[in-house]
């Protein structure tokens, strides 16, 4: 596991599914590495601890899930400040969330 090839892990995944960096200082590319740095900097870490790859592997998929469920609710904040609550209603429709 290197920054790099995770990288362009995440770049495949958001070539279907674009980071939405809207008004911040810190462009796709760069919270790309950002991140990259920091899961391989926590697996080393869980290694040295003696953690063996299966269970690094769950930590991190601990790690992602939770990150997706917090991106979730600030999604659904999102779009429920929204001006219009049809972006929200849209969204709700697209993941059969009527």
């Amino acid at each position: 596991m290197t920054p790099q090839s995770i990288e362009r892990l995440m770049a495949d995944i958001e070539a279907e599914d674009p980071l939405d960096v809207g008004a911040l200082s810190l462009d796709g590319e760069a919270a790309r590495h950002l991140m990259a740095c920091h899961f391989c900097e926590l697996d080393r870490q869980l290694s040295e601890h003696g953690l063996d790859a299966t269970a690094r592997l769950d930590v991190m998929a601990a790690i992602a899930a939770h990150t997706m469920a917090e991106n979730l609710v600030l999604h659904v904040q999102r779009l429920r400040a929204a001006d219009s609550n049809e972006a929200f209603r849209a969204w709700m429709r697209r993941y059969g969330m009527q």
